[in-house]
């Protein structure tokens, strides 16, 4: 039988699910996007519930101004979008040490090979999270860009020469594919998105797999930028198999 709990974790509202029967669960991370949400208690999102039966303990955090941490200053996306969505990233990077921490401290949970992985906005911020602490054992970006640069011509010549070109350019997976070599990491992308196009993660895939790394990409070339059932399918494939370190 499944629990679902809404808990505070490191001062972040998350939603986590496990199984009452499992005594040793291994962790896996969910950002949510920003127009996709956690769900509540009585109506968690179909993917954490799927995976909690697979025998996760499963966590779903709200990144900042996400879900339940929404303010007014969500407004400002309307005028400078990415250096907001950007702002947004870093802080939720920050935060996420902590996360990770009280989210191993709780009951039932292993700290053998905990997992991160994210969609859309979620997924850009699971990459960022997973470059920046060792102790992810694998990442699945769903529908996110590894580039972070904004796609939009008149957002993208606004962007130039700020601080958050700058950042784009420190924190971008595809302009550090050196960070990735380690772990394997998996992009799963729709062929007709607009929004963040799959070829964009097939370079990067190319990049880092040339560095020596073992990432892999999977494309649903009948969908744009949503989560598909194929890639729903593909998604806890990955997970299942990586849950003990074993890997596909």
């Amino acid at each position: 039988m499944l629990t679902v709990n809404r808990e505070i974790l490191a001062d972040i509202p998350c939603l986590v699910l496990q199984d009452d029967d499992s005594t040793a669960s291994p962790l896996l991370l969910y950002y949510h996007g920003w127009t996709s949400h956690k769900g509540d208690v009585n109506a968690p999102d179909g993917i954490l519930v799927e995976a909690a039966s697979a025998g996760f303990t499963v966590i779903a955090p709200d990144c900042a101004e996400h879900g339940e941490r929404r303010t007014d200053a969500w407004s400002r996306a309307t005028f400078n979008g990415w250096a907001f969505i950007m702002e947004l990233g870093n802080q939720t990077r920050l935060e996420a040490p902590a996360l990770l921490d009280a989210a191993l401290a709780l009951p039932n949970t292993t700290a053998m090979n905990p997992q991160v992985t994210g969609i859309s906005m979620g997924g850009v911020i699971a990459q960022l999270v997973f470059a920046q602490d060792k102790r992810w054992a694998s990442l699945v970006s769903i529908v996110g860009r590894s580039s972070f640069y904004q796609a939009d011509p008149w957002c993208r010549k606004a962007q130039e020469g700020t601080w958050c070109d700058a950042f784009c350019a420190e924190h971008a997976t595809q302009s550090h594919p050196e960070r990735f070599v380690d772990r394997p990491l998996l992009f799963l992308d729709g062929g007709q998105d607009t929004d963040c196009p799959a070829a964009t993660n097939t370079e990067t895939v190319r990049l880092i797999n040339n560095a020596g790394g073992q990432a892999q990409q999977y494309i649903d070339e009948s969908v744009g930028h949503n989560f598909s059932p194929s890639m729903k399918q593909r998604y806890m494939t990955w997970v299942i198999a990586h849950k003990n370190g074993q890997g596909i």
